[in-house]
């Protein structure tokens, strides 16, 4: 079978299980925290901008 027709999610969970296998099968819990901090930062960061940008583009119209 080829690798293209599976789901895109398999991707996600082969990337998850040779990671754990390279680390002994374990995840700490300080790994655990570092992902979750980093996840919420970039998706904190994505609403952010996605606000000034729709911001900036209301101030444009505006100011016609």
């Amino acid at each position: 079978m080829d690798k293209r027709s599976e789901r895109p999610g398999r991707l996600w969970l082969d990337l998850l299980h040779r990671f754990l296998d390279a680390n002994g099968g374990k995840m700490n819990g300080k790994l655990l925290l570092a992902i979750v901090v980093v996840a919420l930062v970039v998706i904190v960061g994505f609403v952010a901008f996605r606000l000034v940008l729709v911001d900036m583009i209301l101030t444009l119209r505006d100011s016609r």
